[in-house]
């Protein structure tokens, strides 16, 4: 969900951490739109979350060894107004950490992956055969506030971890055990000090934005409505009966109480994005609207032409009034577009910027369309 994956194996090669300015640079010339482009030394220093921009994340293997592998990430964002690369960040995580839902094809969400100000990103080290949520650094890639080094405490497992949207705070999610879960939650910053626990019902009993973030800490971010009352995905574990999941949002653990599985009539896969209203949900590049009671579609709308692309799933903007993505056309050139909804049919896209990859010695990329700030 939200990229495009390049086919291929990461390329083994020297970590170009100096090759941050200049790949800002030809990104920057290729936008759409000209204006004023930011010298590589300003992208490099400026915010990620600048108002009116949208932020892609490039993620790239580096082998270590037979096995063993670390993680290059490279954040870009892009102004919405004329293309250019407004901030830039470049780094490489430690060995054994796994940035949490930016660095595998088939996991959503990367939206939770990263704080507020893209400051940090949440990752799952692997140590002593458990595995331990932590926020890492995007300017360095060491991690922010470790536990004490010498302490003797025994923690369970953490199955994921997610950066809440509002607050800033790391959710954990902890155990993997039925009757041995719940969450942990703390400033990450500030270090395991802040740390309180909830429990799964606490964690769902709170507003949607909360009920999301729990969500994609246990690693199944799903489309949630503004009400926090109803999930949304695509159901393939069948190709007979594929189609539209929708269910009331229950705690783990609980009994998941399905309204419907929606077939589509053209059975093309629908990757659920967001919901613009309580029962309007964009999927993919659509717009599917249910009754009140959510058993039946009373509209399903293209949101862009029909068209030949390969085109990633959207994000929407603060407002609400539009939506962006990652479009890859022929001769795989990535860009970057911008739609407003549009009453009563499709509308034209807008390029935002064409999408270069990074100067980071990696030949092949997993690029995913994080956030429009």
């Amino acid at each position: 969900m939200g990229r495009l994956v390049q086919a291929g194996i990461a390329a083994g090669a020297a970590l170009l951490l100096t090759a941050c300015g200049g790949g800002a640079e030809e990104d920057g010339e290729s936008a759409a739109g000209g204006g004023s482009k930011k010298k590589p030394a300003d992208a490099a220093a400026a915010s990620l979350a600048q108002k009116s921009s949208l932020t892609v994340a490039w993620c790239h293997e580096i082998p270590q060894g037979e096995d063993d592998v670390l993680y290059g990430l490279t954040l870009r964002s892009y102004s919405v107004k004329d293309g250019s690369v407004v901030a830039e960040r470049q780094t490489v995580l430690p060995a054994d950490v796994v940035p949490e839902r930016v660095c595998e094809s088939d996991n959503g969400g990367a939206g939770f992956a990263f704080d507020k100000d893209f400051s940090m990103v949440a990752g799952i080290k692997e140590a002593d055969l458990k595995k331990r949520a932590g926020a890492y650094d995007l300017a360095g890639g060491e991690e922010v506030s470790p536990p004490p080094a010498d302490e003797f405490t025994e923690r369970p497992d953490n199955a994921g971890a997610a950066f809440h949207p509002t607050t800033g705070l790391l959710w954990v999610r902890q155990g993997v055990y039925e009757g041995e879960t719940d969450y942990s939650v703390r400033d990450a910053r500030k270090g395991y000090s802040t740390e309180k626990t909830l429990s799964d019902n606490a964690a769902f009993s709170q507003d949607a934005t909360t009920t999301a973030t729990a969500q994609a800490a246990t690693g199944n971010p799903h489309a949630l409505t503004p009400n926090g009352s109803v999930e949304a995905w695509w159901n393939d574990d069948d190709l007979r009966t594929s189609g539209i999941g929708l269910s009331r949002v229950t705690p783990p653990g609980k009994d998941t109480e399905l309204i419907e599985a929606k077939g589509l009539d053209d059975g093309l896969a629908c990757e659920p994005a967001f919901w613009r209203t309580n029962t309007s949900l964009v999927c993919s590049l659509r717009e599917i609207t249910f009754t009140s009671d959510y058993t039946s579609v009373e509209k399903d709308e293209e949101l862009v032409p029909a068209n030949d692309r390969t085109n990633g799933i959207p994000v929407a903007s603060p407002d609400g009034k539009a939506f962006a993505f990652i479009s890859e056309g022929e001769g795989d050139q990535l860009a970057l577009f911008r739609v407003a909804f549009a009453a009563g049919g499709t509308a034209q896209p807008v390029k935002v910027a064409d999408l270069e990859a990074p100067l980071d010695g990696a030949r092949d990329h997993i690029e995913t369309l994080v956030r429009w700030n």
